[in-house]
């Protein structure tokens, strides 16, 4: 079978209520995200009164966990409406000081405001219909800290994509949805097409989407580009062998750099 087509703006439409129910053995897996915060604030030492933005953060699940340890100043911003209006109402009903903003990461509405870190987080990078637009997610990053403030990013590893990542997958979820993916690898890409199907609904999606993957290497180019410093990258350790297969979010790379 050939590679489908892929739309360039593809993650303008995915992450919705389907995507909340699809990818929620990650999404909304309390302890997942729990251990991941862990290693966000031991890998930038963060402090309780730093400003820190949660780039493509979604409906906030690290922003949330942040601000119930105590952290006040933190700040979501993603493209989703959905998303965003979920983590809005999670933040007021457990009254929690998380501000949720609208926007592209390639462009982003915050001119006059800078933090002390910015997350970019479980794979939220690599949407770009070119390098040049994963640059510019990058670059606006760099403008945006302050000067010694520090970036951390999640991706996929592309050695784990390659030689480990099904080309065939599905599970059920709990709502009694069907999840079929078909993944496809390329020199530069994973593709992936997304087939869900309800027991009473029918086909409920049907959507190709593309992660761009970067190796060690090329991701330095980049971030070095934008005008970061003091690079580390480093494998995340694997989740529990027992837990289901999350496709490229079960082994990723975390990288470190500084402005």
């Amino acid at each position: 079978m050939d590679i489908p087509p892929v739309a360039p703006d593809w993650w303008r439409t995915l992450f919705d209520d389907v995507y909340l129910e699809t990818d929620a053995r990650s999404v909304l897996n309390g302890e997942l995200t729990r251990r991941e915060v862990d290693g966000v604030i031991k890998a930038l030492e963060l402090k309780a009164q730093e400003a820190i933005l949660d780039l493509c953060g979604g409906h906030g699940r690290h922003a949330l966990e942040l601000a119930r340890r105590g952290y006040q100043k933190v700040s979501v911003l993603d493209f989703s409406l959905p998303l965003l209006s979920l983590g809005l109402d999670q933040a007021r009903g457990q009254g929690l000081p998380v501000r949720f903003i609208r926007g592209d990461a390639r462009n982003l509405p915050l001119a006059g405001e800078r933090f002390d870190a910015v997350l970019c987080l479980a794979n939220s990078f690599g949407y770009g219909a070119t390098r040049e637009e994963d640059l510019e997610i990058l670059r606006e990053s760099c403008r945006l800290l302050r000067p010694g403030g520090r970036l951390f990013l999640e991706i996929a590893d592309p050695e784990f994509v390659r030689r480990q990542l099904p080309a065939q997958s599905w599970h059920e979820t709990p709502q009694g949805m069907v999840v079929c993916r078909r993944r496809w690898i390329t020199a530069e890409h994973l593709v992936c097409r997304e087939l869900v199907l309800s027991r009473t609904r029918g086909l409920v999606r049907d959507h190709t989407y593309r992660l761009r993957l970067y190796g060690p290497e090329k991701l330095s180019a980049c971030l070095t580009a934008a005008g970061f410093s003091r690079l580390r990258i480093a494998s995340l350790p694997e989740g529990d062998a027992n837990q289901p297969e999350r496709g490229s979010l079960s082994r990723r790379l975390a990288v470190t750099a500084w402005k």
